[in-house]
C-alpha cells in the first residue's frame, strides 16, 4: 500500500482490525466505545467530524459488510490504545490513529462525502 514504514505499520494494523471489526466482539467494541473515546480525545473538528460519518456508516444496516469491515477498521485503530503509537503517549499516540482514519477515508471518500451529505 504505503511506502513509508509507519504507514505501512499503520496499514497492516488496519487490515488486521479489519476482521476483527466484522465480529459480534468488534462491533460490540465500536458502539460501546466510540463516543467515549471521542470525547477523551477532543481534538481537530474535521477529524471528529469524519470519524463520526464513519461511526455512522458502520452501524447503517444499509451499507455492504466490505465496506463496514474497512470502516470498522479505522474505528477500531482509533478506539484501542495499543495500535502502532501507544496513545498513553500525551499528543502523539493520537498521530497514527488520524494516519489510519484519513487512510481509509481517502480509500472511501466518495461513498463517505456522498453519505454525509445524504444523511
Amino acid at each position: 500500500m504505503a511506502e513509508h514504514p509507519d504507514r505501512q505499520r499503520i496499514w497492516n494494523k488496519l487490515m488486521a482490525f479489519k476482521s476483527r471489526a466484522m465480529t459480534k466482539e468488534g462491533s460490540q467494541t465500536i458502539v460501546n466505545e466510540f463516543n467515549h473515546k471521542v470525547e477523551r480525545v477532543g481534538g481537530i473538528d474535521a477529524i471528529i467530524d469524519k470519524l463520526k460519518i464513519m461511526y455512522q456508516y458502520f452501524r447503517d444496516p444499509e451499507v455492504h459488510a466490505a465496506k463496514k469491515g474497512l470502516i470498522g477498521a479505522a474505528l477500531l485503530y482509533f478506539i484501542i490504545p495499543t495500535d502502532v503509537v501507544l496513545d498513553v503517549l500525551p499528543a502523539v499516540g493520537y498521530v497514527d490513529d488520524m494516519t489510519a482514519v484519513l487512510l481509509v477515508w481517502r480509500l472511501l471518500s466518495s461513498e463517505l462525502e456522498t453519505y454525509k451529505r445524504t444523511r
